[in-house]
């Protein structure tokens, strides 16, 4: 029976358990962690990690799935954004398809809350050295905080920085994001308020090379056509502001407008030299004004490599890092891929059916001794007529029950060896994966048979498997195999039993049919020892090559010869079916 404990904390099954859930495709191998928007590609991994970088792997699948399953790739294309209008794209696309996935699958917000809080309120989150990034730190946080509370002290920290810095962009942001909160449906949407930042962000740039009309300084809602008379109104608006606000000046500085202050005869005209103070001052706040215009400048012409990571780059460094520090205890899951395979002989068929006979005789038999029901008499069920005389004794068992008892309930998964040097092996080899399954099969056990490697990678790996006969699939004889690559076991394993584990078989059986030795020791011994851990049973067998014994001591054999090879499978497998 499968250790559900032990499977969440096996790297590669809680990839595949999490990728089934979320309906997306999961690779892990190599050194790269990325998503292509219909993959989510995994780096190598030590199969048993430690808590923490566990939970950053199911955060990263649940953040990257929610871009799969939601965020459209072409509409992203199309819009042609620059660097910073990206940033800020995937700022709010972040936080839009997190909550929708949520709302389908409520378990992962703890998750996301977790991450968001991990990597954004550590304090050793890298600020980044562009002075105006304050306001993509700021943007996030702010963002971040609608889910997150724990974020908002550093978020309030990071808006008075802001407000010092560049006066006036916060509100007008805010502006923005209160749509965002409420309006944020789509990624064109996500793309649209993104624009919209930026454009703020222009405006205030812009601001002291070029005068921009009063009906410029509010963001406008997205979607929205400016409205000549509100601008006007807007206009006049302000402009009457101004001269309240000048006649208050007047008032307060207690000097009427008209006059000139008398000459003291020294050659000053009667002020104390706070005017120039005053001009001093001016003259240093307009240059702090300039400058941080230019900051702001240069942050909407900054590159990719100028702007902070987003929640998905820090994730992906973080794990890259950790599969360069573990590359040799790091696991790799094979990839299904096609192989080329031809139906077997008539003659080879009938051969098998005939091998197969004694196991399945003797499988049936156990069968009928541990499955067929057994009538009994019983309070309901079917009214049993030669049962009506114990009414006669008031006895109200006149009923006829059916007892059925547990049988084998169990799946089976053959992973026969294609390598190479199979070539001369290969045809008899198939003939007994045949003779087994249909064996298993008549016996009513869920089998599967998978080859391993299947077709090369475009990166010339071999890290691959190619499925002949399914869980749940019809027997056939389309087993004619043809031998190429090396033998990626440990690989084929870790796809095995990501393909095994949601069957509803409580017993899972592995037969490994192979005649050399794994490509990765370290990547096989993972896979049977946490296999074992987990409740796989996993067997060998070796064909000329005692080398299955070291990885599979007191479960395998070997054979010398092909005519051994179908007599050993069916020992191997009769005495772990029946439990002998």
């Amino acid at each position: 029976m499968i250790d559900t404990r032990a499977v969440m904390r096996s790297l590669p099954l809680v990839a595949g358990v999490l990728g089934r859930k979320y309906g997306v495709k999961v690779e892990i191998g190599g050194t790269d962690a990325y998503t292509d928007g219909t993959v989510i590609r995994l780096p190598s991994l030590p199969g048993d990690v430690p808590d923490t970088l566990l939970a950053m792997v199911r955060g990263y699948l649940d953040h990257e799935a929610g871009h799969v399953r939601d965020t459209d790739f072409l509409a992203l294309k199309a819009a042609s954004l620059s660097p910073l209008e990206k940033h800020v794209w995937n700022t709010i696309e972040d936080w839009r398809v997190e909550h929708k996935l949520a709302s389908i699958f409520p378990g992962c917000r703890q998750n996301f809350d977790w991450l968001i809080a991990h990597v954004f309120g550590s304090e050793t989150y890298d600020e980044p050295a562009q002075p105006a990034a304050i306001i993509l730190n700021w943007l996030l946080l702010e963002v971040r905080s609608w889910d997150v509370q724990a974020l908002s002290g550093k978020r309030d920290i990071l808006a008075g920085q802001l407000d010092m810095a560049f006066p006036g962009v916060r509100p007008k942001v805010e502006h923005v994001l209160k749509l965002v909160r409420t309006r944020c449906r789509s990624t064109q949407d996500a793309i649209d308020f993104a624009r919209e930042i930026v454009r703020v962000l222009d405006l205030y740039a812009k601001s002291t090379e070029q005068p921009v009309s009063p009906d410029q300084d509010e963001p406008l809602e997205v979607g929205s056509e400016p409205d000549d008379q509100s601008a006007n109104g807007r206009s006049e608006q302000n402009a009457l502001s101004t001269q309240d606000d000048n006649s208050d000046q007047s008032e307060c500085g207690g000097e009427s407008q008209q006059g000139e202050a008398p000459d003291d005869g020294d050659g000053h005209d009667g002020r104390d030299g706070s005017d120039d103070a005053d001009v001093s001052a001016s003259s240093s706040g307009n240059e702090n004004q300039g400058q941080a215009k230019g900051h702001v400048r240069d942050l909407l012409g900054a590159g990719e490599d100028d702007l902070p990571q987003s929640l998905g780059d820090i994730l992906a460094g973080a794990l890259q890092a950790t599969s360069r520090n573990s590359q040799e205890s790091a696991v790799t899951v094979a990839i299904p891929t096609p192989k080329n395979v031809g139906p077997l002989t008539e003659a080879d068929v009938l051969d098998a059916r005939q091998a197969s006979m004694a196991l399945r005789t003797r499988l049936q038999g156990l069968l009928q001794t541990k499955i067929l029901a057994r009538a009994s008499s019983g309070r309901r069920g079917r009214l049993d007529t030669g049962q009506l005389h114990r009414l006669a004794v008031s006895d109200p068992r006149l009923f006829r029950t059916k007892t059925e008892r547990i049988g084998i309930d169990t799946a089976v998964h053959i992973l026969l060896d294609c390598s190479g040097s199979m070539v001369r092996r290969i045809r008899l080899a198939c003939c007994s994966c045949y003779a087994v399954s249909s064996a298993l099969e008549a016996s009513k056990i869920n089998v599967a048979v998978t080859a391993f490697p299947g077709s090369q990678l475009p990166n010339g790996s071999y890290s691959t498997v190619a499925p002949v006969i399914s869980h749940g699939q019809k027997l056939h004889s389309n087993l004619g195999l043809a031998p190429a690559g090396g033998t990626p076991m440990g690989e084929a394993l870790w796809w095995v039993m990501q393909d095994m584990l949601p069957l509803n078989e409580r017993r899972k059986l592995i037969l490994v049919v192979t005649d050399g030795e794994p490509d990765s020791l370290d990547c096989a011994t993972q896979a049977i020892e946490q296999g074992g851990r987990m409740g796989f049973e996993i067997y060998g067998i070796g064909i000329t090559s005692p080398g299955i014994n070291v990885l599979l001591p007191g479960r395998s054999a070997v054979v010398n010869s092909m005519a051994e090879l179908a007599p050993a499978m069916f020992t191997l497998l009769e005495g772990a079916i029946l439990g002998r």
